[in-house]
């Protein structure tokens, strides 16, 4: 298991959430941190929190759209001069609306891709080529269960976590097909975490909300031991992916009768 002390950590979405759970966790291990989010008063509030418990470590906030491609040039410019290089790439940042394919606007659905793939492509097409270079990094891309299993009212959502672990494998592969076995991807599907962003979900039958510290820090220990996956819990995930090779109306029916259908009809999401 690699030490991370002393190593550039770039999080999007660091004001809240696992995000700023994973940075408490980084700065644990001695980690500078480049933090990024779009709310500049949850920055700020976490720099002085972090300021209180760990002494010693480089620690820089950067508001940014992670949508805005002109913006994440803008900000990843700024963090390699304040930090020379990254050497761990956390994708974190990301939105759901909630709404039924037919109530979508084209609008939410262009901006749930910007923020959930787009983002998170911006960012590792700046931070790759310095990776590969040294031959040596961590990329950690968290998606979603959603980036499996197909849901009624996330179809925006779905297609992002689809498109985020798509890219995920092909990016790992690739990687080692061109010799750059030093660089680590990472692609996390969890179940729902319990943020507060998907207030109003219901959990389907036998799937409690995976504890927020928890992924976190389940997630912090795969970037040290350079795990190509984080499924949250594991038996739930990988049990989804089994049924998958079911007919397809035998697994829609076990999926209705455990909640799935309707698990979205009460969301209320973060304001």
């Amino acid at each position: 298991m690699k030490s991370l002390k002393n190593k550039n950590v770039l999080i999007t979405g660091a004001g809240s959430g696992i995000g700023r759970l994973m940075a408490l966790r980084f700065a644990a291990e001695s980690s500078n941190l480049a933090l990024i989010d779009i709310n500049t008063a949850a920055l700020k509030a976490l720099k002085e929190e972090i300021g209180k418990k760990a002494g010693g470590i480089s620690l820089n906030t950067y508001a940014c759209d992670i949508s805005d491609a002109g913006a994440v040039s803008k900000t990843t410019a700024a963090i390699l001069r304040d930090f020379s290089q990254v050497d761990v790439l956390i994708n974190n940042a990301g939105v759901v609306i909630g709404k039924s394919f037919l109530d979508l606007s084209l609008e939410e659905f262009h901006r749930t891709m910007n923020v959930n793939f787009w983002g998170h492509l911006y960012f590792t097409k700046a931070i790759l080529p310095g990776m590969t270079e040294r031959n040596s990094g961590n990329i950690v891309n968290v998606a979603s269960s959603s980036g499996l299993l197909g849901m009624p009212l996330l179809s925006d959502y779905a297609a992002s976590k689809f498109a985020e672990v798509g890219f995920s494998e092909a990016l790992r592969r690739e990687l080692k097909k061109f010799g750059n076995t030093g660089v680590k991807i990472t692609c996390v599907c969890p179940y729902i975490i319990d943020t507060g962003m998907f207030s109003g979900f219901k959990p389907m039958l036998l799937s409690p909300f995976v504890k927020p510290d928890h992924a976190a820090a389940r997630i912090v220990h795969a970037v040290k031991k350079d795990r190509p996956y984080v499924m949250l819990p594991a038996h739930s995930i990988r049990g989804m992916m089994f049924l998958k090779l079911l007919p397809t109306a035998l697994f829609d029916w076990m999926l209705k009768m455990s909640g799935g259908d309707g698990a979205m009809d009460g969301f209320t999401g973060r304001s």
